[in-house]
């Protein structure tokens, strides 16, 4: 039987509008979410964990809602678990309208099962972990407590002026499908910005745009000895030429920063004489991503000169995600910068070497959205925890973000 410690620690912070801390009340509402085993499948559409997930959070939002008594407010879980909550404006000057998105799923890359939340201290800071045996799913378990306390305080305080304010809280983000169903009748938001980030101050400005690509080699079986007469169609060699084909200098290990790469790192056989091969195309610079095209074009016509008998399909083509600074809204940073004066917080803008849930949505049409830091850590392993007192900054900024939309 495990055994687990639990510290009681007494934390302080700003209060909410019923009185009680917020770090109190965030930690209640995280380790409550954290508790929810609602880990992602690559071969699921979406695991009864999450659809689990949904359901608590409807119900939160909608608690919050009656309480408020709040009107107009519109909460609508879709058939394929997308939580859509909207506040209409409040103030009578048109203003863009704000969207917020976070991911209700875990990752399937570490135990998900039977987690549970111990709070614990470090150097004076409240912290979230589990036991060493699963991760905690502060990826992304943060984001919808920040989210969900956001509805709460825009919906009690009336002092806050707003514009419009959509939230969605997606599915399937860690398996790389978090746009895949997203309604843009519903959520379409001219400003969005992602609570997914790691640590406590980065705020990404842009992201790889990411291609997926599988190309099948499909062979012509021949006995070596009759393989010119024959016509042997060698796969293997045809496929190996292909990855060979990559320079060198354009393949992950030999990248950093702002350099894209090509990643041929998938090969399996098929059948009895066919050879798939996955690839994965990175870029920052849409001129980058148009050599690195020529220079997958140019190893597939290689191979079709080499290896006449081996025939080349394309079986995928897509753009998995975007980078989102092409769509970014021209005030989105100015408004992060001017919020986290505001609050007094220090935030570092970076570009990052990955994708988010707003990095789908752009790559779907939405328009780009910067993802903000959550206090989440050590993500997608068992060592994941979640820093409260970062939580709650995350928090603060992204209310004073929405409280001067309205003047843009």
């Amino acid at each position: 039987m495990k055994r687990f410690l639990l510290l009681v620690i007494t934390v302080f912070g700003l209060k909410t509008a019923t009185g009680a801390p917020i770090e109190k009340s965030m930690l209640d509402t995280f380790i409550k979410y954290a508790s929810i085993s609602s880990q992602s499948s690559n071969d699921s559409i979406c695991t009864q964990g999450q659809r689990t997930m949904a359901l608590v959070l409807k119900s939160d939002v909608e608690s919050i809602i009656r309480e408020q008594n709040a009107k107009n407010v519109e909460c609508v879980l879709s058939e394929h678990n997308y939580l859509y909550v909207t506040i209409p404006s409040n103030v009578k000057s048109p203003c863009p309208s704000i969207g917020i998105s976070c991911h209700l799923d875990v990752t399937p890359e570490a135990p998900g099962s039977s987690i549970t939340p111990i709070i614990d201290a470090l150097n004076g800071r409240t912290i979230v972990r589990t036991d060493g045996t699963t991760l905690l799913g502060a990826d992304d378990k943060c984001g919808c407590t920040i989210a969900v306390h956001l509805i709460q305080k825009i919906l009690s305080d009336k002092k806050i002026k707003h514009g419009k304010v959509m939230f969605a809280f997606c599915p399937n983000e860690d398996v790389g499908r978090a746009a895949d169903n997203i309604d843009s009748t519903i959520f379409s938001p001219e400003i969005i910005y992602d609570l997914d980030g790691v640590g406590g101050e980065a705020i990404t400005k842009s992201n790889f745009t990411a291609r997926g690509l599988t190309h099948k080699f499909i062979g012509h079986d021949a006995h070596p000895a009759d393989a010119k007469a024959d016509k042997l169609g060698d796969a293997t060699a045809a496929a190996a030429t292909f990855i060979a084909s990559v320079p060198v200098e354009y393949r992950p290990e030999n990248t950093e920063g702002l350099q894209g790469y090509i990643h041929p790192w998938g090969f399996e056989k098929s059948g009895g004489f066919d050879v798939i091969v996955r690839t994965r195309v990175r870029y920052f610079d849409k001129v980058e991503g148009e050599k690195f095209n020529n220079i997958i074009n140019d190893a597939l016509a290689r191979v079709a000169r080499d290896f006449p008998n081996v025939k080349t399909e394309v079986l995928q083509d897509i753009m998995q995600y975007e980078n989102v600074a092409y769509a970014l809204h021209p005030q989105a940073q100015k408004l992060v910068e001017n919020a986290a004066k505001k609050i007094g917080k220090k935030v570092v803008f970076t570009d990052e070497r990955g994708g988010t849930t707003a990095a789908m949505f752009a790559a779907k049409g939405l328009k780009g959205g910067m993802c903000l830091f959550t206090g989440q850590h050590e993500v997608h392993s068992t060592r994941e925890y979640a820093d409260l007192k970062e939580m709650e900054e995350a928090y603060l900024l992204m209310l004073e973000i929405i409280k001067q939309i309205p003047s843009i």
